[in-house]
C-alpha cells in the first residue's frame, strides 16, 4: 500500500493498516480496500468496487458463507462463472461485502482516501453483485464531493429512493440490468436484436457493447454505459460461440452503425445529455 493511502487509511478513526490489508477494531477479520483498479476486461484505469453476485448463499471450501447481493441470480451470469468460480476470488468477494454490511461509513471513507491517494477518474460500481440497502446513498455522496470522477453501474433494482437519486448526478449514470417487456439486458445475438429494435421503437437510450465483436474494446475507451439508459450485451462467459451464429454479420453491422461514443476526455461536457 502506498505511503500517501496508507496515511490516509489510518487516520480513519478504529482502522489500522496490516500489509495490504485493514483491521478494525474489535474484529478479527481482515478486510482488503472496497476498490480495484482494472482487470483484463474493463482494462487499468477504469477502477471498480464489486461485492458478492447473486441473490444466494455462496459457501468457500472452507465452510465459510455469506449471502450475494443480487435480488435475484441472473441465468448464466459471467460473475457466477469463470475465474468467479475460485475460491480466492470468492473469498475476496465475500470479505468486501462483509465490509460494507458491517461498517457502511468506514466503507465510503476507505473508497474517498483511495480516490484521492490513486488519483481515480474512472469508477464502475459492482463489476458484480448489486446494491445493498443504504448502499446507494453511500455512492451519491462519494460522487457528489468528487465530482470530477466519472461512474456507472447496472441494476436489476428499482429505479426509485436512494437509486434514483444517485441517477440524478452529471457524473454518474445507471444501466438498467432489467429491460421492461423483455428480460434482462444480455443474451443470444437474436435476442439482443429483438430487444434493440423494441427500446429503439420506444425512442429509449440504448447501446450494443463492442465487446462482443471486438475483444480488445475495454470500457477504458468507451462511455456507451456512462451515457445510455439501456446498455445491451452478447452473452458472454457461458461457451456460447457468437461469432458461429448465423445472425452475427447482422449484429455486427448494427453495432458497427451505431454512433461512436465519445472518450471520456469529452464525457464531461456530454454527460446528463438524457437525465
Amino acid at each position: 500500500m502506498k505511503k500517501s493511502l496508507k496515511e490516509k487509511v489510518e487516520k480513519i478513526a478504529g482502522v489500522q493498516v496490516i500489509g495490504n490489508m485493514i483491521a478494525i477494531d474489535g474484529d478479527s477479520e481482515l478486510y482488503p480496500l472496497p476498490l480495484v483498479d482494472g482487470n483484463a476486461k474493463i482494462g487499468k484505469g477504469v477502477w471498480h468496487a464489486s461485492t458478492l453476485p447473486g441473490a444466494g448463499v455462496i459457501t468457500l471450501k472452507n465452510g465459510d458463507s455469506e449471502r450475494g447481493t443480487c435480488p435475484v441470480t441472473c441465468p448464466g451470469c459471467y460473475a457466477m462463472t469463470g475465474n468467479y468460480c475460485f475460491d480466492a476470488i470468492r473469498a475476496i468477494l465475500m470479505k468486501r461485502t462483509r465490509l460494507l454490511k458491517k461498517y457502511p461509513h468506514i466503507y465510503f471513507l476507505l473508497v474517498a482516501a483511495q480516490i484521492e491517494s490513486e488519483n481515480v477518474k474512472l469508477l464502475r460500481v459492482h463489476a458484480s453483485g448489486d446494491f445493498l440497502p443504504g448502499e446507494a446513498s453511500g455512492w451519491y455522496e462519494i460522487f457528489k464531493a468528487f465530482p470530477h470522477v466519472i461512474g456507472w453501474t447496472y441494476t436489476k433494482c428499482e429505479i426509485k429512493g436512494e437509486i434514483k437519486k444517485l441517477d440524478s448526478l452529471n457524473n454518474f449514470n445507471i444501466v438498467k440490468s432489467i429491460v421492461p417487456g423483455c428480460g434482462f439486458n444480455y443474451g443470444h445475438i437474436d435476442y439482443i436484436l429483438k430487444t434493440y429494435e423494441k427500446l429503439t421503437s420506444r425512442g429509449e437510450s440504448v447501446y450494443v457493447c463492442r465487446c462482443g465483436i471486438d475483444k480488445n474494446q475495454h470500457c477504458k475507451n468507451c462511455t456507451g454505459c456512462a451515457l445510455n439508459k439501456y446498455v445491451l450485451f452478447i452473452e458472454h462467459s457461458t461457451g456460447y460461440n457468437a461469432a458461429a451464429d448465423p445472425l452475427y454479420n447482422e449484429i455486427y453491422d448494427l453495432i458497427e452503425s451505431q454512433e461512436k461514443p465519445g472518450t471520456f476526455e469529452t464525457l464531461p461536457a456530454m454527460v446528463g445529455a438524457y437525465v
